[in-house]
């Protein structure tokens, strides 16, 4: 008698999310990784320190000091450098799009530090459409501190996602999911 054997294959499917397979979740567990993370979040650093932070630098003499200390070099390196503010922002924006051999969390912080950059512009240009003695102090300081602590939270964040979580900083509203469809599926 001859038994007949039945060989059962099983296909597994994976589905790849178009994005990310675990909303930003995973981690990034090498330091220089990290670390290139944070680099592009110097952009809005630079952009925005002067212009939003002065207020709180005249309050807060110690961070006044900082600022002059740690992020003064930066801005007049910038200010020196002719176009350097543009063509730092076409390299975290074109430069790193399509760059797929750039570790995929490095493409997205690149993204997402350049539109907070760009979100900088529109209090920029409300700013501008006023002189200087049509706006009190009194209404004139908090509004920048309010962009001054909104912008620099976003930067916070991130870094601190990258470097001790070493996760994406998925977690700001409209700008993470912009920063997503920018980078791409892969």
């Amino acid at each position: 008698t001859t038994a007949a054997t039945t060989t059962t294959t099983t296909t597994t499917t994976t589905a790849l999310s178009l994005w990310s397979n675990n909303n930003g979740d995973e981690e990034i567990t090498d330091w220089p990784t990290r670390w290139k993370c944070c680099f592009p979040y110097l952009l809005p650093i630079v952009d925005g320190d002067g212009l939003f932070g002065q207020y709180i630098y005249q309050r807060i003499p110690p961070l006044g000091f900082l600022d002059d200390l740690l992020t003064q070099p930066l801005v007049q390196l910038f200010a020196n450098v002719p176009f350097s503010g543009l063509l730092l922002f076409v390299a975290l924006t074109l430069g790193t799009r399509f760059n797929f051999d750039m570790p995929r969390a490095v493409r997205f912080n690149a993204q997402q530090a350049a539109l907070i950059d760009v979100l900088l512009i529109v209090p920029e240009l409300i700013g501008s459409g006023f002189e200087e003695g049509d706006v009190p102090r009194s209404l004139a300081e908090p509004c920048t501190n309010l962009v001054y602590y909104a912008y620099m939270s976003a930067v916070w964040y991130s870094c601190y996602s990258n470097l001790k979580r070493g996760q994406r900083p998925t977690g700001i509203p409209y700008v993470s999911a912009y920063a997503e469809v920018m980078v791409g599926p892969l």
